[in-house]
Order: structure tokens, then sequence, then C-alpha cells
């Protein structure tokens, strides 16, 4: 794997951190993180790749925080895989194209940055993981961001260790990467990216391999990521269905534009509007909108877990009795 996609360790940040986002139902405490300041803010960005007409990104700005997952939404051609080089800074430094806007890491702009100075902060794992790896063995796959740290071999080895539960592969440890599944694959692709301890995660649709119940276990992984050490995850998805118990924002993208961001809630409204922007409707938002017209919920609303739904449905079967 390049080195512009790998990701070094580095000191805390100065500044105080705090988490603002609301308890969600069901969801474990969190721990106190931080956000005095935006990790990442984006500001008016725009990017047109080398001899392509179109724009990829048309003038988009938001913020990222510490201690957030952001699921970003949107169909093909909507700009996700742009948006997640823009981040870590393959645009502008890597890929060609015509750039304008600004993107600030930790209140610098990325402009002034080299790349080796941006991935310290902000690891990507990219949506093909077979472009990331080249190594012999698992374990040195992973262990390839620390070696080239300089770190000491217990620390790399703890390193290792921990990115490697942390992604549910340690059985794989001594096999070729070549041996393993699309799956196992992507696990790799990330375990590399958390053993240099990144404080951005960046992940371009990372589950589209993982099986069900793998699909589950990674956005827990995820969860504690983000709960226990205070890293902003940013996930891209062309669907929320499993995701949205774990997330705390959704940015929604279409044909390089910021459609909105804002609150699972406030941005998953409309099962055809988010056909219409090439996004699969999560289940219980199509539920909900259908027990809505039967008149079979009292007040309008979406709900993103099922035991909220189902809890609502039988509220009101019993309001409806004689």
């Amino acid at each position: 794997m390049s080195m512009f996609v790998r990701q070094t360790l580095h000191d805390e940040h100065p500044y105080v951190k705090y988490n603002f986002y609301k308890q969600r139902p069901g969801r474990i405490a969190r721990k106190p993180w931080v956000v005095s300041m935006p990790v990442i803010s984006v500001r008016d960005a725009s990017f047109r790749y080398l001899g392509q007409k179109g724009q990829a990104l048309n003038h988009l700005s938001l913020d990222i925080h510490g201690g957030e997952l952001l699921l970003v939404l949107g169909g093909d051609c909507s700009g996700k895989s742009t948006f997640c080089k823009l981040l870590n800074g393959l645009i502008p430094h890597e890929v060609k194209g015509e750039f304008s806007g600004e993107v600030l890491l930790n209140g610098r702009s990325t402009k002034s940055m080299s790349t080796g100075e941006i991935v310290r902060d902000v690891g990507l794992a990219l949506q093909d993981p077979d472009v990331q790896l080249f190594t012999d063995s698992v374990e040195e796959e992973v262990a390839f961001g620390p070696e080239n740290l300089g770190m000491h071999v217990d620390a790399i080895d703890a390193n290792v260790s921990r990115a490697l539960k942390m992604t549910g592969i340690s059985a794989l440890r001594g096999k070729s990467p070549s041996a393993l599944s699309g799956g196992q694959k992507q696990r790799l692709a990330i375990a590399s990216v958390l053993s240099m301890a990144p404080k951005v995660v960046v992940l371009d649709e990372p589950m589209s391999m993982l099986d069900p119940r793998g699909r589950v276990e990674f956005l827990q992984m995820l969860g504690g990521l983000r709960d226990e050490q205070g890293i902003a995850v940013v996930l891209t998805s062309p669907e929320a269905e499993d995701i949205l118990p774990f997330c705390d924002r959704i940015a929604v993208l279409n044909g390089g534009s910021l459609v909105g961001v804002g609150t699972p809630a406030e941005m998953l409204t409309s099962s055809d509007g988010l056909t219409s922007l090439g996004i699969e409707p999560p289940q219980l938002l199509t539920l909900s909108e259908s027990l809505s017209r039967e008149g079979l919920l009292q007040n309008s609303r979406t709900f993103f877990d099922e035991g909220s739904a189902l809890a609502a449905l039988s509220r009101s079967l019993t309001a409806r009795r004689p």
C-alpha cells in the first residue's frame, strides 16, 4: 500500500474536546469526548478530475467532529469516494484535477501541509482492499505503518495485536493476504489503518463484502472507537439500514453536491426522496410511512430500531380497541 494512505501515531491535540450529541436510546453512555473545534472543516470545496468535464464535488461545506460517526449517503457517482480522498489529502496532493475551496485539519489548511502530515491524523481505507494490500502476511501488513514510524518492536507488536483484535482477524495473523476472502481483506485494510491510531478514520463503503453478522460486529467495533477513544469515524454507503443505530449524523450527497446534513431523524424523512437520489430507503422508514398511511400510528414519525417501532405499534393498536 502506498504510504500516502497509511497513518502515523501522533500527539494528542491541545484543544479540549467534549461530546455535544444527545444520548440515543439503547446506546451505552458515551465518555465526555470533545469538540471545541472541528477536527476537519471542509469549506466550499469543489473538484474536477483531470480530463473530465463535470464536477466531482460542488461547493461542499461540512464540519467533522471528534467522537462522532458520520454516515455519508449517496448513490452511484454522488461524490462519496472523491469526498473520502479530499479528507485525507489525496486531493489535491496526489489526485490530479482542479481544486478550489479549503479543507482545514485541526485548523490548518491541507494545502499548506504535506501528505505525510495529513495522514498522521486521517486514516483512509479504500473501497477496494486489494489496492492497499501488498505484503506476504497479515501480521506484516498491519505492522507496516508502525515499522515505518520507527516504533519500538514491543510497541509495534502491541499495536498489531490490538488492531487485529479490534477487527476480529487475530486468527489470521500468519496467513497471506492473497488467501483471504473479500470480507477478511476489508477487515485487514482497516486493521492496517487502526494500527497507527489516527484521530479520524475514513472508510469508503467498507461493508460491501461482509456478511450480515460481520456487518453488525464491524459497526460495533466502529462504535467502540468513537465512544471509547473519541475517534471521528466517516463511513460512506449507498444505504443506511444497518448503520442507523450507530451513526450520529448523516450527510447526503448527490451529483457531488451536499443535499443536507443532520441527525437520522432530520435526514431520513421520505423513502421516495431517498430513492430519487439513488439511496435505498431503510426498511423501518418504509414501514413507518406505511403504518402512518394506514392510521396505525398515533403520531407520524420514523423509527430507527425495531423495538421502538413495535412498541409504538402496540400502543397504537391498544388505543384503537373499543
